[in-house]
């Protein structure tokens, strides 16, 4: 199928050539209509007139007073004939006067009217009306008839009159969608234009937002929010690209001291010191690299679903264990209680280690622990002594590469990726992790993750909690 020329492709054009075309559709139909509704007046209006004569002609036979020439409406236009039972005439119009019967219809009984081309008075159409009268022991027929031509000349008027008028509004209608369309498109066009123009180093630009407070002003607010969440997604991108590259900076040029100085100082060196140091900073780059990985992926969704029941009390009191004798901050778990929740052991397990090396990295001297199953939900909280995190920064913090400036910044060890990667973990477990105050003097705080449905048939499982403490 061919396509139409690029000018013609456009919104603007096409709105204005379906529109014209749906106007011009209608007033031919209804210019079509008019004049056969004005045909059709104007012959009822024959048709009554001359119906009128012949009831009149009619009410004279009866009465028994025919006269011998009688007059017909409308001069030589028109025409009144009687005929008796024989088919002799015997009254006419003057304008008939010694013609023979007009026509041969004979009515029984009543009136009928037809249209017909066969009258002695000139060419084209009639309207003849005839109507059978019994009187006087014989039958009488009257016929009157008039000429069509005025009826036809009216119509042509008419159409006359559309077929200048109509082409005329056609264009008329044509010109001004074409007009409105392009006035209202015009800041659609303008927010095209400015997007087009806007790159990626351009982001903070925004499109203009007409005063009309229609669609097309919605549309451009929206675009503007669409920019701003775009650009506050770059502006994180940048800042996590350079974090990250600081991050890896920092092993790579610890390796690169340690190993330079062994080698400008070889018959002074501690290889073995120096392959362990170098060792902890490949392990902590490949941390990084593990942590950015399972970012990405998160961003990417492809992140792997798993739907295995976890005990989610069994990982904590396995953490405890693992974490407790590398530490002198008491780890108290005397309030975990059993929960199961569905999800990827292994991401779940992370979760929960992540926040717990955050609560003993700014911890003082105690940390706490409750896990319990609540209205469908395994309710984890941990909370901690150390110097808590400020209310305005209790969203901040679970951002990549996030870290406050009080206690809780890089001197304590951690790349800043422990609790952006929980809560990734929590939302792709459709749960949450959220911060709160404790009476410990720290933060407090606590995932949500629903159960599963046979932990919430057994309540929690708070007995399997207390066998395992």
């Amino acid at each position: 199928m061919a396509r139409l020329p690029r000018p013609l492709r456009s919104a603007r054009a096409r709105s204005t050539i379906g529109a014209t075309a749906v106007v011009a559709v209608a007033l031919v139909v209804a210019g079509i209509t008019a004049m056969a509704l004005q045909r059709s007046s104007l012959v009822d209006a024959i048709d009554t007139a001359l119906t009128g004569r012949v009831n009149d002609l009619a009410a004279l036979i009866v009465d028994g007073s025919i006269p011998t020439q009688i007059t017909a409406p409308g001069g030589d236009a028109t025409l009144v004939q009687i005929v008796d039972g024989a088919g002799a005439v015997i009254a006419s119009s003057p304008n008939i006067t010694g013609e023979e019967a007009i026509s041969d219809i004979r009515p029984e009984p009543g009136t009928q009217t037809t249209t017909t081309q066969t009258l002695p008075i000139g060419e084209g159409e009639f309207r003849l009306v005839a109507q059978s009268v019994a009187a006087h022991d014989q039958t009488f027929t009257i016929f009157a008839a008039a000429s069509l031509d005025p009826v036809d000349e009216a119509v042509g008027a008419l159409a006359a009159i559309l077929v200048i008028g109509i082409p005329v509004l056609i264009a008329l209608v044509g010109f001004t969608v074409w007009f409105i369309i392009g006035r209202t498109l015009h800041p659609v066009e303008a927010i095209r234009t400015e997007v087009a123009s806007i790159g990626d180093r351009g982001l903070d630009r925004r499109v203009p937002v007409p005063d009309s407070d229609d669609e097309i002003a919605r549309l451009a607010a929206t675009m503007n929010l669409m920019l701003d969440r775009l650009e506050l997604s770059s502006d994180q991108q940048r800042r996590f690209v350079a974090d990250a590259s600081h991050e890896l900076r920092s092993p790579l040029a610890a390796i690169r001291s340690q190993v330079e100085v062994d080698l400008i100082h070889a018959e002074k060196a501690n290889w073995k010191v120096t392959y362990e140091e170098v060792l902890d900073e490949a392990l902590r780059m490949q941390r990084l690299v593990d942590d950015l990985l399972l970012l990405a992926r998160s961003d990417a969704g492809t992140l792997p679903k798993h739907h295995e029941t976890i005990d989610l009390d069994d990982i904590v009191f396995e953490l405890v264990q693992r974490i407790q004798p590398t530490t002198s901050i008491t780890i108290d778990a005397t309030h975990v209680s059993g929960a199961q929740v569905v999800g990827d052991p292994d991401a779940i397990a992370r979760l929960v280690r992540n926040l717990l090396e955050n609560a003993v990295r700014f911890s003082t001297e105690r940390m706490e622990l409750a896990l319990n199953e609540v209205d469908g939900h395994a309710i984890l909280t941990i909370a901690d002594d150390g110097p808590g995190v400020p209310l305005a920064d209790r969203t901040r913090v679970f951002e990549r590469f996030t870290r406050l400036d009080d206690a809780r910044d890089r001197d304590h060890g951690g790349t800043g990726l422990g609790l952006a990667i929980a809560r990734e973990i929590a939302l792709h477990h459709d749960g949450s992790i959220t911060i709160g105050d404790t009476p410990l003097g720290g933060v407090n705080i606590t995932v949500d993750i629903p159960a599963t449905p046979h932990a919430r048939m057994y309540g929690g499982g708070t007995r399997h909690g207390s066998e395992r403490r």
